[in-house]
């Protein structure tokens, strides 16, 4: 975990730092002539609120793990004052990144430009001085940067939420085995992985993304709702409690229920199947494993 750790604080570091510089440059060579222009302002109300909401919620995996290190709350150190911390921090940085870069975009590059580019970053980096000449290069690094922290850090978080349950007796008890020298759930650990590459042969990378953003988006707005739910229990007594009381979860569950008409509208078919299946699999393993431990604590 400490290993771990350390990795992700550097590797995190690295993705940061080239976006900070894309920034930095940026904002002192805007074009004031694009900026807010209304060539853009009528592009964008063209689009139509449907089309925005759709394309932010086509991206919901790509923010999705800044909630991540909760299912790692017990291997981390005195969490109740660094969780609520590193949360806060993290939705802060991550906010300031893709508010920087879209404003310098919108300052450098024209609306025709965003729209026809694939790669909008090297677009908008092969516009910037001194950075311009290495834009492919230094673009293609930051890709491979970006993915290896994130395929580090899903493989360090992802594994933990069956292995939690295993520990709770709702999952098969194999996934709660730990590495006796490295203390991780290595079961866990290898079943992810071997499901992930079977899944990225299987099908396209589009189809993935329908699929697991849904999943996503069900698993955000189920969580939201229990603390309706939560609050009302006596025993509840959390060491954090969010401001605002319930109107965060209000807030955070309608943006949520809106994400999922958007990505319904974005990929209906992969979106319905998902649905469909994670319901009609999920809640019936839930109350089966539930139910067995029910029994086995009256006969205990």
């Amino acid at each position: 975990m400490e290993n771990g750790g350390a990795f992700q604080t550097f590797i995190t570091a690295l993705k940061i730092l080239p976006f900070a510089l894309i920034i930095g440059v940026g904002l002192f060579n805007l074009n004031g002539s694009l900026l807010l222009s209304g060539e853009r302002l009528s592009s964008a109300a063209t689009g139509g609120v449907a089309a925005l909401i759709a394309g932010i919620a086509s991206t919901t995996w790509s923010y999705d793990g800044m909630g991540a290190p909760c299912y790692m709350s017990g291997e981390i150190r005195n969490p109740q004052k660094n969780m609520p911390k590193g949360l806060i921090l993290t939705a802060v940085i991550v906010l300031a990144l893709y508010g920087g870069l879209t404003f310098v975009a919108s300052g450098i590059l024209s609306v025709d430009e965003l729209a026809a580019s694939d790669a909008p970053i090297a677009l908008l980096a092969s516009k910037l001085p001194g950075i311009g000449h290495f834009a492919g290069t230094a673009v293609a690094i930051m890709a491979i940067i970006v993915v290896m922290g994130s395929l580090s850090s899903c493989i360090m978080y992802q594994p933990r939420i069956e292995y939690a349950m295993a520990k709770d007796n709702l999952f098969f008890k194999s996934f709660a085995k730990v590495h006796p020298k490295f203390e991780t759930p290595y079961f866990s650990i290898i079943v992810q992985c071997a499901v992930a590459i079977v899944l990225i042969f299987a099908t396209s990378l589009s189809d993935l993304l329908g699929y697991f953003t849904m999943v996503a988006l069900l698993k955000n707005v189920a969580t939201f709702c229990t603390i309706f739910v939560l609050r009302k229990k006596e025993n509840y007594k959390p060491s954090y409690k969010m401001p605002g009381g319930l109107i965060m979860p209000i807030i955070a569950s309608f943006m949520t229920l809106t994400l999922i008409w958007g990505e319904l509208t974005y990929a209906p078919i992969p979106a319905i199947l998902c649905a469909v299946i994670a319901v009609a699999t999920g809640l019936p393993a839930f109350y089966f494993w539930d139910r067995k431990n029910k029994k086995e604590q009256q006969n205990a």
